[in-house]
């Protein structure tokens, strides 16, 4: 019992030192491309330890990988990451002005777009993970992700909320950001997307290798 209750223990810390590295990584890698060309490569290299973790490929050598992902995705990842950041920003910009105009009519948008931005900013929670598990267009990538957001509407609160408690806890405990700032946010949304994809294939009764010639990614 209590050489079980060690090798718990073991796995714990293994696993906390493994994602603080991952992080250290993250920071290292986005500084390598100057923070706006290293960030998104980053980030989905980070998604990509996370997944293969979960679908219990624990040994694999994570420098060597990050560094592999990294390369391979560097221009689509930048794409990818651009096309939202843009979307985003406009979404914003539009938000700020619909909440500050004196003009009746236009701060009647205020909530539609409001409503919007909620949901993009949910779907983009999934885009990453699903780069990573199917071979997708980059507009298929988008299309599903808002698929998937209603596909288990528990889950995608869980992962949502998840995501705010996580971003709460590192305004508390800022030292936790340069050792757990990715991570934490990676780990969380893989957790909850690897979920949903179970249930999109469920739902389906086929194999997503079948669904609108999307292939899982044997990555």
């Amino acid at each position: 019992m209590e050489s079980n209750g060690m090798m718990k223990i073991y796995h714990l810390t293994n696993f906390i030192m493994k994602a603080a590295y991952i992080n250290i990584l993250t920071f290292f890698f986005s500084v390598g491309g100057l923070i706006i060309f290293g960030f998104f490569p980053a980030l989905t290299a980070t998604f990509y330890i996370f997944r293969k973790w979960f679908m219990g490929y624990s040994d694999i050598p994570i420098t060597k990988s990050y560094w592999s992902v990294y390369k391979k995705e560097f221009l689509k990842s930048n794409m990818i990451g651009y096309i939202l950041f843009i979307i985003g920003a406009i979404l914003y910009i539009n938000l700020s002005i619909a909440e500050v105009i004196g003009v009746q009519m236009i701060h009647y948008t205020y909530y539609p777009i409001l409503f919007v931005s909620i949901v993009f900013f949910s779907a983009c929670l999934f885009v990453f993970p699903i780069y990573l598990h199917f071979n997708a267009s980059i507009l298929q990538i988008f299309k599903s992700s808002l698929l998937l957001l209603f596909i288990r509407p528990l889950n995608s609160i869980c992962m949502i909320a998840s995501v705010i408690v996580s971003y709460y806890l590192m305004t508390k405990i800022p030292g936790f950001i340069p050792f757990f700032g990715i991570s934490l946010f990676s780990f969380v949304i893989m957790f909850f997307t690897l979920r949903t994809f179970d249930k999109f294939e469920e739902i389906k009764g086929i194999s997503v290798d079948e669904y609108k010639g999307i292939k899982v990614s044997k990555e």
